[in-house]
């Protein structure tokens, strides 16, 4: 692989993207700020082949010429924990990435540790240890020394090295496809659309609301997300939410009582003030939209429990045969839920149910024997 190339015009980045444009697959990385802003600002974009690598400055070119090759299908983009990085590419374009390939949902499946950090699988993987010196950098920042930017392409160098480990690893193992549908979510679009009519979804306490109150919380979470996203600031700058949970409980009807809540600046109620006692008035007799339907969890019995260490020493003992990580087989949650007869949960509707799920249910159903043989457990169909 080449050194590093920093690019800060737009003839640079032209003349690169149509090296790169014929490529099957791309190694992605971003850096960006958003300590003070709705959007993430977009600092810089690392990109590597097994041959090149560059980092690319998008404060000082344009950087359409690189969107619309990453926006090809026929390249596939990898990242590693690839949601914040697909944000980004939403904002910028309306649209995420597509298609894509995590390495950090795709290592779990060959026996690394479920959310392994880029450094942790660097070090497991190549055996190389990454440098954190400049993990608290300033990315907008300029000019960047040439130990930033090396730190930078690092970022893609190490993986543009994993994936295709992985991928043959994952291709060797038949198990390429369990990744599918995780990978075709961090494709949507929905996935980072915030629609202002449903910030209140966002906001914890909502569903100890109901009536006028959450019919409130509604219409006003929905103005504060409106008002963040067009001024580019974080939603909390303009109010927090534990203030609008006491505006909807409370239902002010003056400037004065809106001002006397606790959290409601003067300066807020002065500014928009009059806009919230419009937006209560105008929900308080409106029936809110309808809280997420949550089944109330049966309370777990002790022999239950019991019976969920069973069930988990049976997907640690089928984890360790197939070299998968535990946690990506099922969780604790999952084991009860299937206990207590739950049958329409995840892990009885993809991969998962072929390599463990059936096993479970043949266990709950009486159909599986336990034994201790010279210290090891040994379970067999009965």
């Amino acid at each position: 692989m080449t050194q590093p190339q920093y690019i800060d015009t737009t003839e640079q980045l032209t003349d690169f993207c149509n090296v790169i444009k014929s490529v099957p697959w791309l190694a992605i990385d971003t850096e960006f700020q958003r300590e003070k802003t709705y959007r993430s600002i977009l600092a810089l974009i690392q990109i590597a082949t097994p041959d090149i690598v560059a980092i690319i400055d998008p404060l000082a070119c344009d950087i359409n010429p690189l969107l619309d090759v990453l926006s090809d299908k026929n390249i596939l983009k990898i990242f590693h924990a690839a949601r914040q990085d697909q944000e980004i590419f939403y904002d910028l374009r309306g649209e995420p990435l597509s298609p894509v390939f995590d390495t950090q949902i795709a290592a779990p499946i060959l026996g690394h540790p479920e959310q392994a950090g880029y450094a942790r699988l660097v070090d497991d993987i190549l055996g190389v240890q990454l440098s954190k010196a400049h993990s608290r950098t300033d990315w907008l920042r300029r000019p960047l020394s040439d130990e930033q930017i090396t730190y930078a392409a690092d970022d893609v160098i190490y993986l543009a090295k994993l994936y295709p480990l992985l991928e043959n690893q994952l291709k060797e193992k038949d198990r390429l496809n369990w990744l599918a549908p995780a990978f075709a979510d961090l494709c949507k679009a929905s996935l980072y659309a915030n629609p202002p009519e449903f910030a209140w979804k966002r906001i914890r306490a909502a569903k100890r609301l109901k009536g006028a109150s959450l019919s409130i919380l509604q219409k006003v979470a929905e103005w504060r997300e409106a008002l963040a996203q067009t001024k580019n600031i974080p939603r909390g700058w303009l109010i927090k939410d534990d203030v609008l949970i006491d505006i909807a409980k409370l239902k002010p009807s003056s400037i004065h009582s809106l001002s006397s809540i606790r959290g409601v600046s003067e300066k807020f109620a002065d500014k928009f003030g009059n806009t919230i006692l419009e937006l209560i008035s105008a929900a308080v007799d409106k029936k809110p939209s309808p809280l997420d339907a949550h089944k109330k969890p049966k309370k777990v019995t002790e022999k239950e429990e019991a019976l969920a260490d069973l069930l988990m020493a049976q997907v640690r003992l089928k984890a360790a045969t197939a070299n998968v990580n535990p946690t990506s087989l099922t969780n604790r949650k999952e084991l009860l839920q299937l206990i207590q007869g739950q049958r329409d949960i995840e892990l009885l509707s993809d991969w998962r149910n072929d390599m463990v799920g059936k096993d479970l249910i043949a266990t709950l159903d009486g159909n599986s024997s336990f034994n201790v043989v010279s210290g090891e457990l040994i379970i067999t169909p009965s």
